[in-house]
C-alpha cells in the first residue's frame, strides 16, 4: 500500500510539474498566493492533498494538517471545469476565497491542456484533446470537415490494429 502512495504521490507532482512548465508564468503566480494547502477529490477518487510553498510543491494521499479548503467534484463538474474553468462553490468546504483564486489563478493562465495530455497520455489523446478543444472554443480558424475527420480517424485506427498484429507476430 505504501508504495501505491508513493507512486501516486510522485505522479501527481510530476503532473503538477508538468503544468506549471506548460504556462510561463503559473510558478511566479502559484508563489504570490503560498503558503496554501487543500485537498480534491475527482469522482470518488483520492482526496489528494496539495501544499505549495514558494520553496516546493507537496503532494500526496496522506492527509495534511490545517487545510484550507476542500474541493470535491464528480466527473459532469470536472468535464465543465475544463471547458468554462470554473467550480460552482457548493463544491467547496472551508475557505471558499483561497479557493476561488487558485481556481482564478490557473483560469488566467495559458495551460495547453492537450500538450499535458501529449505528454501524459501519449499522441493520440493528445491529436484528440486537441481537435476537442477546437469544437468547444470554436474561435480558432483551423477548420477540419466532419467527414475528414472520421476518415483520418479511423485511417489511424486501422494502423494501430496493423502495428499490435505485427507486435504479436514477433
Amino acid at each position: 500500500m505504501l508504495d501505491i502512495k508513493n507512486k501516486a504521490s510522485l505522479a501527481i507532482k510530476k503532473f503538477i510539474g508538468d503544468l506549471i512548465s506548460s504556462s510561463p508564468d503559473l510558478q511566479d503566480k502559484l508563489d504570490n498566493i503560498s503558503p496554501i494547502s487543500f485537498d480534491f477529490t475527482i469522482a470518488d477518487i483520492g482526496p489528494f492533498y496539495i501544499k505549495i510553498n514558494k520553496e516546493e510543491i507537496t503532494a500526496s494521499l496522506d492527509s495534511i494538517k490545517n487545510n484550507d479548503f476542500s474541493i470535491s467534484i464528480g466527473l459532469l463538474e470536472a468535464t465543465r471545469y475544463i471547458t468554462n474553468r470554473t467550480i460552482e462553490k457548493g463544491h467547496i468546504v472551508g475557505d471558499a476565497e483561497k479557493a476561488f483564486v487558485l481556481i482564478n489563478i490557473l483560469k488566467s493562465t495559458n495551460i495547453d491542456l492537450s500538450v499535458l495530455v501529449e505528454k501524459n497520455f501519449g499522441h493520440i489523446p493528445g491529436v484528440l484533446s486537441y481537435l476537442a478543444s477546437i469544437k468547444i472554443n470554436q474561435n480558432t480558424d483551423v477548420t477540419i470537415p466532419q467527414d475528414k475527420l472520421g476518415q483520418k480517424l479511423r485511417s489511424m485506427s486501422i494502423r494501430l490494429d496493423r502495428l499490435e498484429a505485427l507486435g504479436k507476430q514477433k
